[in-house]
């Protein structure tokens, strides 16, 4: 395998990377997985040493440090600056040491503004986010302008790719780090196996939301980078239809068998009301794609989470 198809995944013992790394794996590439263990990706020079030791051609950046709407509240300050030392150290570094490597990130759907309802590639930067994700969503913002500048200084180019909120086995067992969907598959897989009676939700359940199956925002990247596709710069991974949060506790009740009570812990925040991604520019892309049935995709988490219980 030449350096031309050599594939480095940052972040790759996390939930994201994990996947990302087992569809490359898949396709037949030869994959670099780091995680924190092998490097400090906030030290920009652990970072050099890492692309100087390790020559790739593409880096699929899935390092970040996020959780809940309660997490990235709370610890507001401490996300900002872990993702802002990360990002930062990796665009120096790569334009030191390798600036002709490919940078692809994930840029999560709340960096848009908060008053949109459906999100067009093109309207990233047409309003303020939503308070609640602001620790989180600035970086992600800050990503895309990294991206821009260090290709205009340095010649560094990147790949983003806008997704909504994503599910799928290797989530975090804690929900205060998990991402909502998946938090609630191990909350609900939890509270049967305990054989509880009742089962506290987050929010009122009214908010909607676009849910993208994890391995299926992994064949997309590995389609991608094995095609050597000609993409924009920025595209949304798209579906362009949601689901509230009540209707995916509904499906979670009918797949996982739980018969409790439903309690919607109102103190907690719902977040913007509805997010949906434009999927007209992804269509042309990927115009036979099939994303996996929602369905399937909470039965394949609540199975990953049965068998990683107890937690």
């Amino acid at each position: 395998m030449t350096a031309e198809k050599n594939f480095m995944v940052l972040g790759a013992s996390g939930f994201v990377g994990r996947h990302v790394v087992d569809a490359l794996k898949k396709s037949g590439f030869e994959v670099s997985a780091i995680s924190r263990k092998d490097c400090d990706l906030r030290d920009v020079g652990q970072v050099k040493r890492l692309l100087a030791s390790t020559p790739c051609r593409v880096i699929v950046n899935c390092a970040a440090h996020v959780g809940s709407l309660v997490y990235v509240t709370e610890q507001a300050a401490t996300v900002v600056e872990d993702n802002m030392r990360l990002l930062l150290a990796l665009y120096r570094a790569t334009a030191e040491v390798s600036p002709e490597t490919l940078i692809v990130n994930p840029v999560a759907n709340c960096a848009f503004p908060a008053h949109l309802e459906k999100f067009t590639e093109g309207d990233l930067w047409s309003g303020p986010l939503h308070r609640s994700v602001m620790s989180y969503g600035s970086t992600r913002r800050m990503m895309m302008i990294l991206s821009e500048c260090f290709e205009m200084q340095h010649g560094v180019k990147s790949l983003s790719l806008f997704v909504p909120n994503m599910y799928g086995p290797y989530e975090s067992t804690d929900p205060t780090k998990a991402h909502a969907l998946s938090a609630l598959v191990s909350k609900v897989v939890k509270a049967k196996r305990l054989g509880e009676r009742k089962l506290e939700v987050w929010g009122t359940g009214i908010a909607i939301r676009e849910w993208l199956y994890a391995p299926d925002f992994a064949r997309i990247v590995a389609e991608v980078l094995g095609e050597d596709l000609a993409l924009p710069a920025a595209f949304n991974v798209a579906q362009a239809s949601g689901l509230s949060v009540r209707e995916l506790v509904d499906i979670l009740v009918e797949e996982t068998g739980f018969s409790g009570e439903i309690i919607w812990d109102r103190s907690k925040p719902d977040g913007a009301p509805i997010k949906v991604m434009d999927d007209e520019l992804f269509r042309r892309v990927f115009p036979a794609f099939k994303f996996t049935p929602i369905r399937e995709g909470i039965a394949s988490t609540a199975s990953y989470y049965e068998s990683v219980f107890p937690y």
